[in-house]
């Protein structure tokens, strides 16, 4: 009875001491593994892998607690966001063609006159060239300028002066005479000069 209790510790001290054995090789794997991704100083690889080698388990716990918080790979995505966060903010006040600074109300460059926004075709409000409505009064607005089914580009003023036949000067446009109408007037008459000549047909003859 004695031997079998004795042969059944000695059991459970193996299997106790392999597992052990296992853990700690793990461990070390681990160790070596998780911090080749979060640095390439090899002075700080062989230290976490030391730690862990030396003191087993709680090496282990030493390790996460001193171990970089981010990895290569979240480093370098960082890195990238911050580079295009830093170009989107070079870039957001100056003209895309020449590079010099210009403010958001500007449609057109100062420097290289290059287009920056355009006008809504409806309601005037400055948008972005590559906005296919206007977020404003919801016009789609034209997509290539030789297209016949595009409506020319203008100010509500224009528009206004436009539907009342007025030029954009104030104006209203000269009529012009036809073409056999103005053939038959004298020469440096004009059509308010013949419309304001008097009727000498009533007249009585010598």
């Amino acid at each position: 009875m004695e031997q079998l209790i004795a042969q059944a510790a000695h059991l459970l001290i193996a299997l106790g001491g392999a597992y052990y054995l296992a853990l700690w090789f793990a461990l070390i794997v681990w160790t070596f593994q998780d911090i080749q991704t979060r640095t390439r100083s090899v002075i700080a690889q062989i230290f976490a892998t030391l730690l862990v080698v030396l003191f087993s388990v709680p090496g282990a716990l030493l390790y996460l607690l001193m171990r970089p918080r981010e990895t290569l790979e979240e480093q370098y995505e960082r890195a990238l966001e911050e580079e295009y966060l830093i170009q989107d903010l070079e870039t957001a006040g100056r003209c895309p063609h020449c590079q010099r600074p210009v403010q958001d109300d500007f449609q057109f460059c100062p420097y290289c006159r290059a287009p920056l926004k355009q006008l809504c075709i409806a309601c005037g409000r400055l948008l972005s060239l590559d906005w296919p409505h206007c977020p404003y009064c919801g016009t789609q607005q034209p997509t290539e300028e030789g297209d016949v089914t595009v409506q020319e580009r203008r100010s509500p003023l224009e528009a206004v002066q436009r539907a009342l036949g007025r030029t954009p000067g104030g104006r209203r446009p000269e009529k012009t005479l036809p073409e056999n109408e103005a053939t038959t007037l004298p020469p440096g008459w004009s059509r308010s000069m013949r419309e304001n000549e008097p009727d000498t047909s009533k007249l009585p003859r010598a």
